[in-house]
């Protein structure tokens, strides 16, 4: 989603969208909501569609810039690698640019996934599989570390691995799903190297940001005093605007009191102050009743939506599916967004959120069948949920 929530960009293998969509394959889309528009965005800088899947889209700020991950070999000249590769649409221009490539040029040897970019475009964050993106990158079998998180500067060319030590040292296991800040200078990622800062030897994976600008490498699933969580932190960690604040979910037990509902639960930390906030949370302060995942932050890190199978976070949760939350970690309060806008609840499950910069729109993944008019095609689909608009009839 774009920082005002305009234009949304999603992945669809929907062959009815636009006219001529004969690929038979995922492709990403831009949406803008004020319009209606609808825009194909893995095609070539001449118009050809893609021959391979794509995925995984974010927007800069403004719109202009799409990332996505993608399989076709079609969308820019000398695309021989036969895996997945990162690439940046300008919808105003109508370029793509091939971002998971070598400084010098030279195709990535292996997949590279998931990007993440910065306000302005011009640092793109992922993680990739390929040996040759940068010198001296030899931690290639998977149980040494197969993974690594790279930013990609578009204005020098300039390849940066960040998924290392301080001193430079490679990770040992993998490191995956990159965040990173509106200025690109931090980027949050899960890993599961216990030799990215000294003291890690709780044997399961952590959340790490690395400030690129000094080289500092901090964990952050610990808890307020430092102490290692006793369980998994690591999938799709997302940091706010300014990098001061890391959300994340995690099964370890231990990172605030009394967390004794023995399932996943979303955090949020504090790089300033070092507080740890548990977030799946009714506004009582009840533990979820069950597992909450995969958090987003607004730019300045107040609001953060989520997805729980948990039904006890809001009053009368009661249609027993996968729903979308925000929480307000101002005022403690957690509003239900999955749902029609009369109010009713959804009929199906409702996951990956994405918030706009101000938290005002919230995008979400859903099989409900219910939350507008006329939805008979069974399919997952994407919505957007405007959180100023009132509710009910």
């Amino acid at each position: 989603m774009s920082a005002y929530g305009e234009l949304v960009a999603f992945w669809s293998g929907a062959s009815d969208l636009m006219p001529g969509d004969s690929n038979g394959t995922l492709d990403v889309f831009v949406k803008d909501l004020q319009s209606g528009a609808l825009e194909a965005i893995s095609v070539a800088s001449d118009g050809t569609a893609g021959n391979g899947p794509s995925l995984n889209a974010v927007l800069s700020a403004n719109g202009q810039l799409v990332a996505f991950e993608s399989r076709a070999s079609n969308l820019v000249a000398g695309d021989a690698n036969r895996s997945s590769d990162i690439f940046v649409k300008d919808r105003l221009t109508g370029v793509v640019e091939r971002v998971s490539m070598a400084a010098d040029g030279r195709d990535g040897n292996d997949g590279s996934h998931r990007p993440a970019l910065s306000a302005d475009g011009r640092f793109v964050a992922f993680w990739s599989e390929a040996g040759n993106l940068v010198p001296d990158d030899t931690n290639q079998s998977y149980a040494n570390g197969g993974y690594d998180i790279f930013v990609k500067d578009r204005q020098s060319g300039a390849l940066e691995r960040v998924s290392v030590a301080a001193d430079g040292a490679e990770g040992i296991a993998d490191s995956v799903a990159p965040s990173i800040s509106a200025d690109g200078r931090f980027v949050a990622f899960g890993s599961f190297a216990a030799n990215l800062v000294p003291g890690d030897t709780n044997d399961v994976p952590d959340v790490f940001v690395k400030d690129r600008l000094t080289g500092a490498v901090e964990r952050v699933s610990l808890t307020a005093d430092g102490a290692q969580g006793d369980g998994d932190s690591f999938w799709n960690p997302h940091i706010s605007g300014d990098g001061r604040f890391v959300a994340f979910w995690s099964e370890a037990s231990n990172l605030v009191p009394g967390d004794t509902n023995g399932v996943p639960d979303v955090f949020v930390k504090d790089r300033q102050t070092g507080a740890l906030e548990r977030i799946s949370l009714a506004d009582q302060g009840a533990e979820g009743n069950g597992a909450s995942y995969n958090p987003t932050l607004s730019a300045d890190g107040r609001l953060l939506a989520f997805w729980s199978e948990a039904g006890n976070l809001v009053p009368d949760d009661t249609n027993g599916a996968l729903d979308v939350f925000v929480r307000d970690r101002q005022t403690g309060a957690v509003e239900h967004v999955s749902l029609a806008a009369d109010g009713t609840a959804s009929d199906g499950a409702s996951y990956s959120p994405t918030l706009s910069a101000d938290g005002r729109l919230v995008a979400f993944w859903s099989e409900a069948s219910n939350l507008v008019a006329g939805d008979s095609n069974g399919k997952l689909d994407v919505f957007t949920v405007d959180r100023s608009a009132p509710a009910g009839p």
